[in-house]
């Protein structure tokens, strides 16, 4: 496996992808080059759609040229949140900003064949993330404030792994929602690290997104995916998010 990060390869650079490929000559290509600056792509929509349309387009050429198959993951943002119920692969879209929209317009450009992953929330179990981010409020403040109104799924980076490697190697085309298992906000989450941290829940405080959210950025309020797909495909589930949070608290205490 050879991976490239953005000092390596430039994405939005035509030639360069074109010669990496041919360099490399992989079987499969994921694309994780994004750019997720959410209210930087507000201010900046044609950079949001160079790097999360336009370079796909680069890659899926030189892709073709060597038939390699594309991954691309993709978002929850494609959504508007004007729901309760998990969306499923078959569910319609509509973007609040930006990101999102430069994110649709990438699926799009993926074209039928690649594999589109979409995902929410997502953490990484060995880099700073939100249980990082609770864990080291509860050491430094009385109380840590969260929003109790939007909901997801919170995706942990190493169950996600291994689903799209399985994905890649099967060249499984389309549409497909991975996330980890059930739904929560943010209020709910930082309750649950405290409780596995042995500290207070009730120091984490409920808020409403007006209260903390004062971004230009619209984000949907309810982005929770439904793992249809997989289960379809006879994937096993995956784990739910607090068995991944509580294995990171653990990580975290050394």
């Amino acid at each position: 496996m050879v991976s490239l990060d953005r000092v390596e390869l430039n994405v939005t650079d035509r030639a360069a992808v074109h010669a990496a490929v041919r360099s490399i000559q992989p079987s499969v290509i994921v694309n994780c080059a994004a750019w997720t600056d959410v209210d930087g792509c507000e201010d900046d929509p044609d950079r949001a759609f160079l790097v999360n349309a336009d370079a796909l387009g680069f890659l899926r050429e030189a892709a073709n040229e060597i038939d390699a198959h594309v991954v691309q993951i993709s978002t929850d943002y494609v959504f508007d949140g004007l729901t309760t119920v998990p969306y499923t692969e078959a569910a319609g879209t509509n973007p609040l900003n930006v990101y999102g929209q430069s994110k649709e317009a990438g699926e799009a450009v993926a074209g039928p064949l690649a594999t589109i992953v979409r995902t929410t929330w997502l953490q990484a179990s060995d880099a700073p993330g939100m249980v990082d981010w609770v864990l080291n409020g509860l050491s430094s403040k009385e109380e840590v404030a969260l929003p109790a109104d939007r909901r997801a799924c919170p995706t942990f980076v190493g169950d996600l792994a291994p689903v799209i490697w399985r994905l890649a190697e099967e060249r499984v085309a389309g549409l497909v929602h991975a996330t980890n298992g059930g739904v929560t906000s943010w209020y709910e989450f930082g309750r649950f690290v405290a409780d596995a941290a042995g500290a207070d829940p009730d120091r984490i405080i409920p808020i409403s997104v007006e209260q903390s959210d004062e971004r230009p950025a619209q984000r949907p309020p309810y982005s929770a995916l439904d793992n249809s797909v997989l289960r379809a495909l006879g994937y096993p589930e995956i784990r739910d998010h607090r068995d991944a949070i509580a294995e990171v608290v653990v990580g975290a205490a050394g």
